[in-house]
Formats: C-alpha cells, structure tokens, sequence
C-alpha cells in the first residue's frame, strides 16, 4: 500500500499524484533550484516530446541554443525574485499552445525550482459566449 505523500491541504498517495499529473490536462515539468530537470509529466497527448533520459540534465541542454540565453535570463529573474511566472504562446503543428513558467517558492519564499507547463489551448482559444451548462 501506497504511503501518503502529507501536502498543507491533505495527502495523496504517489499513485493518486501520478495519476493527477497525468490527467492534469496540461504537460509539467520541474526543474530544481540547480536548474537540473528532475521530473515530467506523462501524458497521452504531448505538444512537446519528452523523453526519460532528460532526468537530471541541465534545462539548458534541453532547448535549443537559440532560446537558452531567454531560459537563462526568466531563472535568474526568478532566482532574484523579479518575476513569479513568463508566459509563452504560438502556434506549433497547427495547435495554439500556451507554456507559462512558474517560480516555485517554499513557505519562506525561497526558490526551490521552475515549473514548466504545456498546453494545447486551441480549444480554449476558440470558445466564445457563455458556457455554464454542461455538454457532454
């Protein structure tokens, strides 16, 4: 049996956090304080391959070189405490996708990491009007 992982709003065990990663609806990944990748999200549909051996390298060796002085520049802004998240849109093989990079504090407002998330947002973006009913 699973031992529960204790959060500040109550517990799950690493299999109900596995499978909230999962269907989160969103890619994530995290990179640690050092800037070393230490965890991605498996999810069905992908925007962006990702591909086990990035686990434990350096972020920068995971982009391009073009856009590694830009990773570069919103770490350090996060590691300085000037910004707490970038967001990122384009459209990449006909999807309009949204990356928001987020700064991960602790309680004393610390900086532990960089959440990466991925979305495809091409459906987000097409909505219109209201929708408070359900659809199924």
């Amino acid at each position: 049996m699973d031992v529960p992982i204790k959060l500040d709003t109550g517990s799950l065990s690493p299999e109900q956090l596995d499978a909230l990663f999962r269907n989160l609806g969103m890619e994530v990944t995290f990179v640690d304080e050092h800037d070393m990748v230490v965890y991605y999200s498996e999810v069905k549909t992908r925007v962006f391959s990702r591909e086990p051996g990035i686990i434990g390298k350096s972020v920068q060796n995971c982009h391009s070189p073009s856009t590694v002085p830009m990773i570069n520049k919103l770490l350090d802004a996060f590691r300085a405490g000037t910004k707490d998240s970038v967001d990122f849109w384009r459209t990449h093989e006909g999807k309009f996708v949204h990356i928001r990079y987020i700064a991960a504090r602790d309680r004393n407002g610390r900086y532990r990491g960089c959440l990466e998330t991925v979305q495809d947002a091409t459906g987000i973006r097409a909505l219109a009007g209201e929708g408070n009913d359900l659809v199924w």
